[in-house]
C-alpha cells in the first residue's frame, strides 16, 4: 500500500513538473498567446476543460494537437503588477472530469509576460489633467457610490459578493457648453495610491470598453442626462484577504456634437450575443465599439487634443460573503435597526403616558366627587358625635 501510494505521489509531481514544457508563452505587443500540447505525454488532454485565468481556448490546431490561447493583456484576469518593470500573470490550469479516468490528473502552469516600463510611464488611470480645454472654462467633477436606485450617495461600504456596485460620475458645465461624460479607464486597486506594492484588476479599459462585463454582470446603465454617466459594477473578491477595495477612473468630459470616435464611448459587453454595445446610439455599435477587442485609436490626430480629463479614487470598500453577514453587519442595516428600536421605544413611552394621564384624570375625577358628595352610613358610624 505504502509502495502504491509512493508511485502515485512520484507520478503527480512528475505531470506537475512536466506540465509547463508542455505550454508555450508568446508575449506580444499588444496580445498575449499561450499554447498548450495535447498529447501530454501521450495522455490525450480535453481542450474544453483548459482555461486561462477566466477564458476558455481561443483556437486548436488539429494538425499539430495544439491548443491556442490568444487575449489581450487585459483579459483573462491577467494580474498586473509594476515594478521596474511590468509584469502581467496568470495560471493556465487544466481540469479534467471524473470519467476521463486515473490516468489524467489536474494541473497547473503560470504564465508569466515581462515588459520594459518606460522611464516616464504612469498607470493610465493617473494621467495628470490637460487642464482648461478650450470653450469649456473651470468644470466641476465628481464621482459617488450610490444607493440601489441612485436616489442619493450609499452610506454603507459593505458589498456582498454578486451585489451591484453602483457609480455615478458627472460634470457641472455651469453656464459653458453642453458636455457628454465618458469614463475612460477604471481598475480597481488593493491600495488608495497605486504603487509597485498594489495589486490591480481592470474595469473599463481602451477608451471606454467595459471589459469586466466579459465575466461578470458589470456595465454603463441608460443615460439621465449626458453629463453624468452611471455604471454597474458586480462585486467580486479581489484579494483573497479581507482587504478594502478602491476603485480608480480617469473621467473625460467631451463636446456632444463630437461623437462617432473609437476612443470617445461607453461600450458594455453584452454575454447573451457575445457582442459589444454603444451606449449612446446602440446602432453604431460595431463601428465605434468594434476596436474593444483589439487597440482603440482616435480617427483624427486633433481629436487627442481635446476635451478634459479627470481622476478619481472611490473607497475603501469592504467585499464579504453572505456567510459573513452574521460577523460584519452592515452599518446602514445597523443604523436602521437602531432606529427601528428607538421607534418603538419612543412609542411605547409615548402610551404609557397616555395611559398615565388618563388614570391620574380619573382619578382625581373619584376623589374630588368624594370630597364634595354626602357622606355614606360607613362614614356616619366612624365619624366622630358632637357634644
Amino acid at each position: 500500500m505504502a509502495l502504491l501510494k509512493g508511485v502515485l505521489l512520484s507520478l503527480c509531481c512528475f505531470l506537475s513538473t512536466s506540465a509547463q514544457d508542455a505550454v508555450t508563452v508568446n508575449c506580444g505587443d499588444d496580445m498575449i498567446t499561450v499554447g498548450v500540447e495535447l498529447n501530454f505525454f501521450g495522455l490525450p488532454l480535453d481542450p474544453n476543460r483548459l482555461s486561462l485565468g477566466s477564458c476558455p481556448v481561443s483556437s486548436v490546431q488539429e494538425s499539430n494537437r495544439i491548443a491556442f490561447f490568444s487575449y489581450g493583456k487585459l483579459d483573462c484576469r491577467f494580474m498586473r503588477m509594476i515594478t521596474s518593470n511590468i509584469s502581467y500573470m496568470n495560471n493556465m490550469v487544466y481540469e479534467p472530469t471524473q470519467r476521463d479516468g486515473f490516468y489524467q490528473t489536474p494541473f497547473v502552469a503560470p504564465v508569466l509576460c515581462i515588459y520594459n516600463k518606460p522611464s516616464a510611464w504612469l498607470p493610465p488611470v493617473f494621467s495628470p489633467a490637460l487642464g482648461d480645454a478650450a470653450g469649456m472654462g473651470k468644470l466641476e467633477f465628481s464621482m459617488k457610490i450610490m444607493n440601489d436606485d441612485f436616489s442619493a450617495p450609499r452610506v454603507s461600504n459593505l458589498f456582498f459578493l454578486g451585489s451591484p456596485i453602483q457609480i455615478s460620475a458627472s460634470v457641472n458645465p455651469q453656464s459653458h457648453m453642453p458636455l457628454i461624460l465618458y469614463m475612460e479607464e477604471c481598475l480597481a486597486a488593493s491600495t488608495a495610491e497605486l504603487s509597485a506594492s498594489s495589486q490591480t484588476y481592470p474595469l473599463i479599459t481602451n477608451h471606454g470598453c467595459f471589459v469586466d462585463g466579459r465575466t461578470a454582470n458589470s456595465r454603463f446603465l441608460p443615460r439621465i442626462q449626458t453629463s453624468e454617466i452611471r455604471v454597474s459594477i458586480q462585486a467580486f473578491k479581489f484579494t483573497q484577504d479581507d482587504s478594502a477595495v478602491f476603485i480608480h477612473c480617469q473621467i473625460l468630459a467631451w463636446d456632444p456634437a463630437q461623437l462617432q470616435d473609437p476612443t470617445k464611448k461607453a461600450c458594455s459587453f453584452n454575454m447573451q450575443t457575445k457582442n459589444w454595445e454603444l451606449l449612446d446610439n446602440p446602432d453604431q455599435s460595431t463601428s465605434v465599439c468594434g476596436c474593444c477587442n483589439s487597440v482603440c485609436t482616435a480617427r483624427r490626430r486633433r481629436d487627442t487634443d481635446d476635451g478634459l480629463r479627470r481622476t478619481a479614487v472611490l473607497g475603501p470598500l469592504r467585499i464579504a460573503s453572505r456567510e459573513q453577514s452574521t460577523n460584519c453587519d452592515d452599518p446602514l442595516d445597523q443604523d436602521e435597526d437602531l432606529s427601528l428600536a428607538l421607534l418603538l421605544i419612543v412609542a411605547t413611552l409615548l402610551v404609557m403616558a397616555v395611559l398615565g394621564a388618563l388614570s391620574l384624570g380619573y382619578y382625581f375625577c373619584v376623589w374630588k366627587s368624594g370630597r364634595a358628595g354626602p357622606k355614606t352610613n360607613y362614614d356616619l358610624l366612624v365619624s366622630p358625635q358632637k357634644s
